[in-house]
């Protein structure tokens, strides 16, 4: 017997999976989806992702830029090196250890992690401190284990994407 093992470094022009496929790894308990960057998108390890549908609303594209974050859309890291416009894979669900900040150094364990700027993102601890336009128009995607790194603008977290 065999068993298939999915490359999570595929980075390819083409389609080499299903686009919109989930994957999860019960070993590493992380789940994964196969998406296509979108043009203006160059993903890297720990890069915030908007998710977006296609006319069906499957998700099949990923996207950094925060004009493409829709309220209530759902949002994923990268894993690694996608090239704009290519298809590859992005993490959805469990632990990550240096998701990208957006550098000023206030997430605390415990802190909800929403989408911020292009590629990074925030907390949302609920002060009145946090943007009501960020917060309203942003998405919760994951929860800091930890509080962030200062020198490296990152923080570990628990990703809980929910894709219907």
């Amino acid at each position: 017997m065999s068993i298939a093992i999915v490359d999570l470094t595929t980075n390819t022009s083409t389609p080499v999976m299903t686009v919109g496929m989930v994957w999860k790894d019960y070993k590493s308990d992380k789940t994964y989806m196969y998406v296509q960057a979108a043009s203006d998108t160059t993903v890297a390890d720990g890069t915030v992702l908007n998710l977006l549908q296609n006319a069906a609303g499957k998700y099949v594209k990923c996207s950094s830029d925060y004009s493409d974050c829709l309220p209530g859309s759902q949002a994923a890291v990268g894993i690694g090196a996608i090239t704009a416009d290519y298809y590859g894979w992005v993490q959805i669900g469990g632990y990550h250890d240096a998701i990208i900040t957006n550098a000023d150094d206030d997430i605390a364990a415990g802190n909800l992690l929403i989408t911020g700027t292009d590629g990074v993102c925030d907390s949302n601890d609920g002060s009145a401190t946090d943007s009501t336009d960020l917060v309203t128009k942003s998405n919760e995607f994951a929860v800091a284990t930890t509080a962030d790194v200062d020198a490296a603008d990152t923080v570990a977290g628990y990703i809980d994407c929910r894709i219907a």
